[in-house]
Protein backbone atom coordinates (compact mmCIF):
# COMPACT_ATOMS: atom_id res chain seq x y z
CA UNK A 1 0.00 0.00 0.00
CA UNK A 2 2.66 2.14 0.90
CA UNK A 3 4.58 1.49 -2.09
CA UNK A 4 1.40 2.35 -4.07
CA UNK A 5 0.73 5.80 -2.54
CA UNK A 6 4.10 6.57 -3.32
CA UNK A 7 3.49 5.38 -6.59
CA UNK A 8 0.67 7.58 -7.46
CA UNK A 9 2.71 10.31 -5.79
CA UNK A 10 5.43 10.28 -7.72
CA UNK A 11 3.47 10.29 -10.84
CA UNK A 12 1.61 12.75 -9.55
CA UNK A 13 4.67 15.22 -8.91
CA UNK A 14 6.21 14.07 -12.47
CA UNK A 15 2.94 14.88 -14.09
CA UNK A 16 3.27 18.48 -12.47
CA UNK A 17 6.74 18.62 -13.47
CA UNK A 18 5.89 18.38 -16.80
CA UNK A 19 2.87 20.71 -16.52
CA UNK A 20 5.20 23.74 -15.35
CA UNK A 21 7.62 22.57 -17.76
CA UNK A 22 5.40 22.66 -20.62
CA UNK A 23 4.20 26.47 -19.57
CA UNK A 24 8.01 27.45 -18.78
CA UNK A 25 9.13 26.27 -22.21
CA UNK A 26 5.81 27.59 -23.94
CA UNK A 27 6.70 30.97 -22.13
CA UNK A 28 10.70 30.62 -23.04
CA UNK A 29 8.77 30.01 -26.72
CA UNK A 30 6.72 33.55 -26.36
CA UNK A 31 9.96 34.97 -25.12
CA UNK A 32 12.33 33.63 -28.31
CA UNK A 33 9.06 34.79 -31.00
CA UNK A 34 9.16 38.16 -29.16
CA UNK A 35 12.48 38.27 -29.17
CA UNK A 36 12.87 37.66 -33.47
CA UNK A 37 10.33 39.64 -33.90
CA UNK A 38 11.14 43.20 -32.15
CA UNK A 39 14.63 42.15 -33.88
CA UNK A 40 13.43 42.07 -37.21
CA UNK A 41 13.71 45.25 -39.20
CA UNK A 42 10.87 44.18 -41.08
CA UNK A 43 8.17 45.76 -39.64
CA UNK A 44 5.73 43.16 -37.92
CA UNK A 45 2.59 43.03 -36.03
CA UNK A 46 0.83 40.04 -35.23
CA UNK A 47 -2.73 39.54 -33.70
CA UNK A 48 -4.97 37.31 -32.11
CA UNK A 49 -8.54 35.83 -32.75
CA UNK A 50 -9.81 38.37 -31.32
CA UNK A 51 -8.24 41.20 -33.27
CA UNK A 52 -6.05 42.20 -29.92
CA UNK A 53 -2.37 43.31 -31.00
CA UNK A 54 0.10 40.91 -29.09
CA UNK A 55 3.15 42.51 -31.12
CA UNK A 56 4.25 45.26 -32.49
CA UNK A 57 7.72 45.90 -33.38
CA UNK A 58 9.99 48.83 -33.71
CA UNK A 59 10.07 48.74 -37.32
CA UNK A 60 6.47 48.59 -37.37
CA UNK A 61 6.66 51.71 -34.62
CA UNK A 62 8.98 53.68 -37.15
CA UNK A 63 7.01 53.07 -39.95
CA UNK A 64 3.68 54.35 -38.84
CA UNK A 65 4.58 56.70 -35.64
CA UNK A 66 2.51 54.60 -33.49
CA UNK A 67 4.36 53.42 -30.03
CA UNK A 68 4.14 49.77 -29.47
CA UNK A 69 2.31 50.94 -25.57
CA UNK A 70 -0.46 52.95 -27.26
CA UNK A 71 -1.77 49.35 -29.50
CA UNK A 72 -0.56 46.55 -27.94
CA UNK A 73 -3.92 44.86 -26.49
CA UNK A 74 -6.09 46.90 -28.65
CA UNK A 75 -7.84 46.56 -32.17
CA UNK A 76 -6.41 49.89 -33.32
CA UNK A 77 -3.78 48.62 -35.58
CA UNK A 78 -6.01 50.13 -38.32
CA UNK A 79 -4.81 53.79 -37.23
CA UNK A 80 -1.34 52.97 -38.96
CA UNK A 81 -3.14 52.72 -42.25
CA UNK A 82 -6.32 54.11 -42.48
CA UNK A 83 -8.54 57.18 -41.32
CA UNK A 84 -11.17 55.12 -40.67
CA UNK A 85 -11.73 51.73 -38.81
CA UNK A 86 -11.60 48.87 -41.37
CA UNK A 87 -10.09 45.81 -41.61
CA UNK A 88 -6.38 44.82 -42.78
CA UNK A 89 -5.58 42.11 -44.34
CA UNK A 90 -4.52 40.21 -40.96
CA UNK A 91 -8.43 41.07 -39.27
CA UNK A 92 -9.59 39.06 -42.95
CA UNK A 93 -7.85 36.39 -42.36
CA UNK A 94 -8.51 35.80 -38.83
CA UNK A 95 -11.97 36.21 -39.38
CA UNK A 96 -11.48 33.57 -42.05
CA UNK A 97 -13.48 36.19 -44.29
CA UNK A 98 -10.73 35.58 -47.69
CA UNK A 99 -13.48 35.77 -50.01
CA UNK A 100 -13.89 39.40 -48.87
CA UNK A 101 -10.55 40.27 -49.59
CA UNK A 102 -10.69 41.23 -53.44
CA UNK A 103 -13.23 44.19 -51.99
CA UNK A 104 -11.25 45.51 -49.64
CA UNK A 105 -7.88 45.35 -52.43
CA UNK A 106 -9.35 45.10 -55.49
CA UNK A 107 -6.83 44.42 -58.20
CA UNK A 108 -3.90 45.03 -55.52
CA UNK A 109 -3.40 41.32 -54.00
CA UNK A 110 -1.44 38.37 -54.43
CA UNK A 111 -2.61 34.63 -52.99
CA UNK A 112 0.56 32.77 -51.93
CA UNK A 113 1.62 29.61 -53.99
CA UNK A 114 3.57 28.28 -51.52
CA UNK A 115 0.95 28.82 -47.95
CA UNK A 116 -2.19 28.36 -47.11
CA UNK A 117 -4.33 30.99 -46.03
CA UNK A 118 -1.54 33.71 -46.93
CA UNK A 119 -2.00 37.07 -49.47
CA UNK A 120 -0.04 39.44 -49.99
CA UNK A 121 -1.28 43.12 -51.63
CA UNK A 122 0.47 46.41 -52.93
CA UNK A 123 -1.45 49.50 -52.42
CA UNK A 124 -0.66 53.64 -51.50
CA UNK A 125 -1.00 54.80 -47.98
CA UNK A 126 -1.23 58.88 -48.16
CA UNK A 127 -1.40 59.06 -44.77
CA UNK A 128 2.29 57.54 -43.95
CA UNK A 129 5.78 59.92 -43.78
CA UNK A 130 5.56 63.58 -45.70
CA UNK A 131 3.99 62.60 -48.97
CA UNK A 132 2.45 58.98 -48.56
CA UNK A 133 4.18 55.95 -49.34
CA UNK A 134 3.67 52.69 -51.36
CA UNK A 135 3.56 49.02 -49.10
CA UNK A 136 3.93 45.31 -50.05
CA UNK A 137 2.36 43.97 -47.34
CA UNK A 138 1.55 39.98 -46.07
CA UNK A 139 -0.30 38.56 -43.82
CA UNK A 140 -0.52 34.64 -42.68
CA UNK A 141 -2.55 32.42 -40.10
CA UNK A 142 -0.76 31.67 -36.82
CA UNK A 143 -1.93 28.02 -35.75
CA UNK A 144 -0.52 26.18 -32.70
CA UNK A 145 0.41 22.56 -32.67
CA UNK A 146 -2.41 21.38 -32.95
CA UNK A 147 -4.26 22.94 -36.01
CA UNK A 148 -6.18 25.64 -33.97
CA UNK A 149 -6.27 29.19 -35.18
CA UNK A 150 -4.29 31.88 -32.53
CA UNK A 151 -4.21 34.77 -34.99
CA UNK A 152 -2.23 35.87 -37.77
CA UNK A 153 0.95 38.03 -38.53
CA UNK A 154 1.31 40.87 -40.80
CA UNK A 155 4.84 41.78 -42.66
CA UNK A 156 4.97 45.57 -44.35
CA UNK A 157 7.61 46.60 -46.60
CA UNK A 158 8.39 50.01 -47.87
CA UNK A 159 8.41 49.79 -51.80
CA UNK A 160 8.49 53.87 -52.46
CA UNK A 161 11.79 54.46 -53.81
CA UNK A 162 11.04 50.98 -55.63
CA UNK A 163 7.87 52.17 -57.04
CA UNK A 164 8.73 55.73 -57.96
CA UNK A 165 11.60 54.17 -59.96
CA UNK A 166 9.28 51.54 -61.97
CA UNK A 167 6.86 54.26 -62.51
CA UNK A 168 9.76 56.68 -64.01
CA UNK A 169 11.01 53.42 -65.75
CA UNK A 170 7.64 53.12 -67.18
CA UNK A 171 7.42 57.14 -67.79
CA UNK A 172 10.54 57.43 -70.00
CA UNK A 173 9.51 54.14 -72.10
CA UNK A 174 6.02 55.51 -73.15
CA UNK A 175 7.59 58.68 -73.82
CA UNK A 176 10.82 57.14 -76.39
CA UNK A 177 8.00 54.72 -78.29
CA UNK A 178 5.30 57.81 -78.21
CA UNK A 179 7.88 60.34 -79.19
CA UNK A 180 9.05 58.17 -81.95
CA UNK A 181 5.64 57.92 -83.90
CA UNK A 182 5.21 61.36 -82.80
CA UNK A 183 8.12 62.85 -84.64
CA UNK A 184 7.15 61.15 -88.06
CA UNK A 185 4.01 61.73 -87.85
CA UNK A 186 3.91 65.65 -86.32
CA UNK A 187 6.94 66.46 -89.28
CA UNK A 188 4.39 65.60 -91.76
CA UNK A 189 1.43 66.93 -90.18
CA UNK A 190 3.61 70.70 -89.93
CA UNK A 191 4.06 70.06 -94.08
CA UNK A 192 0.80 69.60 -94.65
CA UNK A 193 -0.51 72.37 -92.73
CA UNK A 194 2.26 75.21 -94.08
CA UNK A 195 0.45 74.29 -97.28
CA UNK A 196 -2.98 74.60 -96.79
CA UNK A 197 -1.78 77.91 -94.63
CA UNK A 198 -0.22 79.07 -98.08
CA UNK A 199 -3.88 78.39 -99.76
CA UNK A 200 -5.87 80.05 -97.34
CA UNK A 201 -3.36 83.35 -98.03
CA UNK A 202 -4.12 83.14 -101.13
CA UNK A 203 -7.67 82.68 -101.13
CA UNK A 204 -7.84 85.54 -98.59
CA UNK A 205 -6.35 87.87 -101.40
CA UNK A 206 -8.45 86.84 -103.99
CA UNK A 207 -11.59 87.06 -101.99
CA UNK A 208 -13.91 89.67 -102.46
CA UNK A 209 -13.59 92.43 -99.82
CA UNK A 210 -17.34 92.86 -99.63
CA UNK A 211 -17.97 89.34 -98.92
CA UNK A 212 -17.75 89.48 -95.20
CA UNK A 213 -18.70 85.48 -94.73
CA UNK A 214 -15.72 84.01 -97.00
CA UNK A 215 -13.13 86.76 -95.09
CA UNK A 216 -14.74 85.36 -91.47
CA UNK A 217 -14.42 81.81 -93.06
CA UNK A 218 -11.28 82.05 -94.10
CA UNK A 219 -10.05 83.66 -91.29
CA UNK A 220 -11.42 81.11 -88.57
CA UNK A 221 -9.41 78.33 -90.94
CA UNK A 222 -6.33 80.27 -90.56
CA UNK A 223 -6.71 80.86 -86.89
CA UNK A 224 -7.28 76.83 -86.52
CA UNK A 225 -3.86 76.33 -89.22
CA UNK A 226 -1.75 77.97 -86.98
CA UNK A 227 -2.90 76.52 -84.27
CA UNK A 228 -2.45 73.22 -85.61
CA UNK A 229 0.78 73.85 -86.79
CA UNK A 230 1.47 75.38 -83.06
CA UNK A 231 0.18 71.67 -81.74
CA UNK A 232 2.62 70.23 -84.36
CA UNK A 233 5.87 71.75 -82.59
CA UNK A 234 4.89 71.10 -79.83
CA UNK A 235 4.57 67.49 -80.68
CA UNK A 236 8.14 67.80 -82.15
CA UNK A 237 9.54 69.17 -78.92
CA UNK A 238 7.83 66.57 -77.31
CA UNK A 239 9.61 63.98 -79.43
CA UNK A 240 13.06 65.18 -78.72
CA UNK A 241 12.82 66.32 -82.20
CA UNK A 242 14.43 69.73 -80.81
CA UNK A 243 17.34 69.86 -78.91
CA UNK A 244 17.76 72.68 -76.98
CA UNK A 245 20.40 75.23 -77.29
CA UNK A 246 22.40 75.46 -74.50
CA UNK A 247 23.57 78.87 -73.20
CA UNK A 248 24.94 79.92 -70.01
CA UNK A 249 21.83 82.02 -67.91
CA UNK A 250 21.03 83.72 -64.87
CA UNK A 251 17.42 82.86 -64.16
CA UNK A 252 16.18 85.67 -61.62
CA UNK A 253 15.05 87.72 -64.56
CA UNK A 254 13.39 85.03 -66.18
CA UNK A 255 10.98 84.36 -63.22
CA UNK A 256 10.38 88.71 -62.51
CA UNK A 257 8.79 88.51 -66.83
CA UNK A 258 6.74 85.50 -66.16
CA UNK A 259 5.31 86.60 -63.50
CA UNK A 260 4.74 89.98 -64.37
CA UNK A 261 2.84 88.73 -67.73
CA UNK A 262 0.39 87.69 -65.00
CA UNK A 263 -2.72 89.77 -65.87
CA UNK A 264 -5.48 88.26 -63.89
CA UNK A 265 -7.27 90.86 -61.52
CA UNK A 266 -7.48 88.24 -58.84
CA UNK A 267 -4.17 86.60 -58.92
CA UNK A 268 -1.04 88.08 -57.53
CA UNK A 269 2.68 87.02 -58.37
CA UNK A 270 5.87 87.05 -55.79
CA UNK A 271 9.05 86.38 -56.72
CA UNK A 272 12.12 84.98 -54.72
CA UNK A 273 15.82 84.50 -55.11
CA UNK A 274 17.98 83.03 -53.02
CA UNK A 275 21.84 85.12 -52.72
CA UNK A 276 24.87 83.96 -54.93
CA UNK A 277 22.39 81.92 -57.15
CA UNK A 278 24.22 79.46 -59.17
CA UNK A 279 23.95 79.96 -63.13
CA UNK A 280 22.85 76.85 -65.50
CA UNK A 281 23.32 76.27 -69.15
CA UNK A 282 19.94 76.49 -70.28
CA UNK A 283 17.79 76.86 -73.68
CA UNK A 284 16.20 79.94 -72.22
CA UNK A 285 12.99 80.09 -75.00
CA UNK A 286 12.24 76.35 -73.71
CA UNK A 287 12.54 76.91 -70.24
CA UNK A 288 10.22 79.76 -70.47
CA UNK A 289 8.00 77.66 -72.09
CA UNK A 290 7.95 75.01 -69.53
CA UNK A 291 7.72 77.61 -66.51
CA UNK A 292 4.85 79.29 -68.08
CA UNK A 293 3.33 76.20 -68.82
CA UNK A 294 3.18 75.31 -65.60
CA UNK A 295 2.19 78.62 -63.99
CA UNK A 296 -0.93 78.69 -66.42
CA UNK A 297 -2.09 75.23 -64.80
CA UNK A 298 -1.50 77.19 -61.40
CA UNK A 299 -3.71 80.20 -62.93
CA UNK A 300 -6.01 77.30 -63.74
CA UNK A 301 -6.29 75.97 -60.66
CA UNK A 302 -7.68 78.83 -58.92
CA UNK A 303 -10.90 79.86 -60.24
CA UNK A 304 -11.56 82.22 -57.58
CA UNK A 305 -8.22 83.83 -57.25
CA UNK A 306 -4.86 83.13 -55.14
CA UNK A 307 -1.26 83.46 -54.91
CA UNK A 308 1.44 81.86 -57.43
CA UNK A 309 5.06 82.47 -55.81
CA UNK A 310 8.21 81.64 -58.07
CA UNK A 311 11.21 81.10 -55.89
CA UNK A 312 15.22 79.96 -57.09
CA UNK A 313 17.49 78.65 -54.93
CA UNK A 314 20.61 76.02 -55.00
CA UNK A 315 20.01 72.67 -54.10
CA UNK A 316 22.73 70.04 -53.28
CA UNK A 317 20.94 66.88 -53.85
CA UNK A 318 22.41 63.97 -51.55
CA UNK A 319 22.86 60.28 -52.39
CA UNK A 320 19.62 58.38 -51.95
CA UNK A 321 17.68 61.84 -51.68
CA UNK A 322 14.19 61.05 -51.09
CA UNK A 323 13.31 62.72 -54.54
CA UNK A 324 14.76 60.01 -56.91
CA UNK A 325 17.14 62.49 -57.97
CA UNK A 326 20.80 61.59 -58.76
CA UNK A 327 23.46 63.36 -56.58
CA UNK A 328 24.92 66.66 -57.98
CA UNK A 329 24.19 70.64 -57.73
CA UNK A 330 20.90 72.15 -58.84
CA UNK A 331 19.39 75.34 -59.67
CA UNK A 332 16.26 74.75 -58.17
CA UNK A 333 13.30 76.67 -59.28
CA UNK A 334 9.92 76.27 -57.23
CA UNK A 335 6.47 77.34 -59.00
CA UNK A 336 3.78 77.06 -56.26
CA UNK A 337 0.38 77.76 -55.89
CA UNK A 338 -3.04 78.27 -53.72
CA UNK A 339 -4.98 76.19 -56.09
CA UNK A 340 -7.58 72.88 -55.93
CA UNK A 341 -4.36 70.71 -55.17
CA UNK A 342 -3.91 67.42 -57.01
CA UNK A 343 -5.67 64.27 -55.67
CA UNK A 344 -3.11 62.14 -54.46
CA UNK A 345 -3.63 59.28 -56.99
CA UNK A 346 -3.14 61.74 -60.14
CA UNK A 347 0.38 62.73 -58.82
CA UNK A 348 2.65 59.52 -60.64
CA UNK A 349 0.56 59.99 -63.77
CA UNK A 350 0.33 64.31 -64.33
CA UNK A 351 3.84 63.92 -67.09
CA UNK A 352 2.02 61.20 -68.75
CA UNK A 353 0.97 61.82 -72.59
CA UNK A 354 -2.70 63.49 -72.42
CA UNK A 355 -3.35 62.71 -69.06
CA UNK A 356 -5.70 65.47 -67.48
CA UNK A 357 -8.57 65.90 -64.91
CA UNK A 358 -10.15 68.95 -66.37
CA UNK A 359 -13.66 68.29 -68.26
CA UNK A 360 -12.76 68.32 -71.94
CA UNK A 361 -14.82 71.08 -72.63
CA UNK A 362 -12.97 73.19 -70.26
CA UNK A 363 -9.66 72.44 -71.50
CA UNK A 364 -7.63 75.16 -73.30
CA UNK A 365 -4.99 72.39 -74.36
CA UNK A 366 -4.74 69.04 -75.37
CA UNK A 367 -2.99 67.43 -72.39
CA UNK A 368 0.16 67.96 -73.60
CA UNK A 369 1.73 70.52 -71.82
CA UNK A 370 3.17 69.26 -68.59
CA UNK A 371 4.57 65.94 -70.89
CA UNK A 372 6.35 68.86 -72.88
CA UNK A 373 8.02 69.92 -69.59
CA UNK A 374 8.60 66.58 -68.70
CA UNK A 375 10.26 65.93 -71.75
CA UNK A 376 12.46 69.26 -72.53
CA UNK A 377 13.63 68.79 -68.84
CA UNK A 378 14.84 65.86 -69.91
CA UNK A 379 16.43 66.85 -72.43
CA UNK A 380 18.58 69.52 -70.32
CA UNK A 381 19.28 66.41 -68.20
CA UNK A 382 16.96 68.06 -65.33
CA UNK A 383 14.00 66.62 -63.24
CA UNK A 384 10.79 68.06 -62.21
CA UNK A 385 8.76 66.95 -59.51
CA UNK A 386 5.49 68.00 -57.83
CA UNK A 387 4.09 67.60 -54.14
CA UNK A 388 0.04 68.36 -53.53
CA UNK A 389 -2.88 67.92 -51.44
CA UNK A 390 -5.96 68.24 -52.47
CA UNK A 391 -7.74 72.00 -51.40
CA UNK A 392 -3.70 73.24 -50.18
CA UNK A 393 -2.32 74.03 -53.45
CA UNK A 394 0.43 72.77 -55.84
CA UNK A 395 4.37 72.91 -55.67
CA UNK A 396 6.25 71.98 -58.72
CA UNK A 397 9.82 71.84 -58.28
CA UNK A 398 12.14 72.14 -61.34
CA UNK A 399 16.15 70.85 -60.73
CA UNK A 400 18.60 72.06 -63.37
CA UNK A 401 22.04 71.06 -63.09
CA UNK A 402 24.30 74.22 -62.23
CA UNK A 403 27.48 75.71 -62.32
CA UNK A 404 28.66 76.27 -58.82
CA UNK A 405 31.95 78.31 -59.75
CA UNK A 406 29.69 80.77 -61.32
CA UNK A 407 26.92 82.62 -59.36
CA UNK A 408 24.72 86.08 -59.35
Amino acid sequence: MTLLLAFIVGMAITALVAFVFSIWQRKESEHRLQGIIHGSPIPTFVIRKDHKVTYWNSAVEKLSGIKAADVLETDGHWRAFYNSKRPCMADLIVDDTLETVPDWYSGKYNKSKLLENTYSAIDFFPDLGEKGRWLRFTAAAIKDSSGELYGAIETLEDITEQKNAEDELLRMKTFESVGRFASGVAKDFDSLMSAVLRNIFLAKLSADDEDKIMEEGLATAEQAGLQAKELAHQLITFSKGRYPLLKLEAINGLLKEICDQIKEPNISCTVSVSDHLWMVEIDSAQIRNVLENIVQNAIEAMPEGGQVHLLAENAAVKENDRLGIPEGNYLKISVKDSGTGIPPENLSRIFDPYFSTKKRSDRKGLGLGLSICYSVLRNHNGFITVESEPGKGAQFDIYLPAKTDIAL
